[in-house]
């Protein structure tokens, strides 16, 4: 569920960006010259602060940390052979 939660999201904020970036180019007066690098700053800023607020709000789910455990405990080393 969660990862239709990030794709909506990605989704949404691909539009936003795009209409902040005609948005800009109408107070601008014209097409920006690096249009592309504005658009990445646009959407990597929004996107790494959407995300962290998402992850805040909804924490791995129990079976995210349990595959988690389970993968460590089944690396191929023995937990009790290990020096303290």
């Amino acid at each position: 569920m969660e990862i239709l939660l990030f794709t909506a999201v990605g989704i949404v904020l691909y539009l936003v960006c795009d209409r902040l970036l005609v948005l800009l180019e109408t107070m601008h007066g014209e097409p920006l010259p690096q249009r592309n690098v504005v658009f990445f700053v646009l959407i990597m800023a929004l996107s790494l602060s959407t995300f962290s607020l998402l992850r805040t709000w909804f924490p791995a789910s129990e079976g995210a940390q349990h595959n988690n455990q389970e993968q460590q405990s089944t690396d191929g080393r023995d937990q009790s052979s290990q020096a303290h």
